[in-house]
């Protein structure tokens, strides 16, 4: 009987822990492709991907690209995930014409499970036809709320990254 009453008390501790309560981490990217005055114009592929401080892809965030034979044009990305054989569909998207777009991550990998949190390297690469690329990586801490700055050189202007934890 003290058995049964102690696994009911350990069950309903677990429940109402502060653990239970944890979601997983959210990142909301603000993200600006600049007006460029250059011709001819072409929409920028870009790619938002995680990775491990040991530089191993994690999970891809978000890829606007035309079609997918053009993945090959986005090097970075396609170096640590276009080769897998991961489906991309949801988190690939058209290209986009110049503006700021809000990207959201609900914390999950591309198969829906949880990414553990701790430190990660976000990248970020933005590559045009007859265009520039900017390719750059800053580090998160996906067990911290606050915010990130990404900063771009041409291909892509300063955009932001908020980390919500809990």
């Amino acid at each position: 009987m003290k058995q049964a009453h102690l696994l009911v008390a350990l069950l309903i501790g677990c429940l109402f822990s502060p653990l239970s309560f944890a979601k997983d981490p959210n990142l909301t990217v603000e993200f600006t492709l600049p007006e460029l005055d250059v011709s001819p114009y072409h929409r920028p592929y870009v790619a938002l991907w995680l990775e491990t401080p040991e530089r191993k892809h994690v999970t891809t965030i978000a890829l606007w690209v035309e079609k997918a034979e053009w993945f090959k044009d986005l090097r970075q990305w396609w170096r640590k995930a276009g080769r897998s054989n991961d489906n991309f569909d949801g988190v690939t998207g058209a290209t986009k014409r110049p503006g700021t777009y809000t990207i959201e991550w609900q914390g999950k990998d591309l198969k829906g499970n949880p990414v553990k949190p701790g430190s990660y390297l976000l990248n970020v690469e933005v590559v045009r036809e007859e265009g520039g690329r900017d390719y750059t990586r800053v580090e998160i801490d996906l067990t911290k709320d606050g915010k990130v700055t990404i900063k771009g050189e041409k291909e892509f202007a300063t955009s932001f990254v908020t980390i919500t934890s809990n």
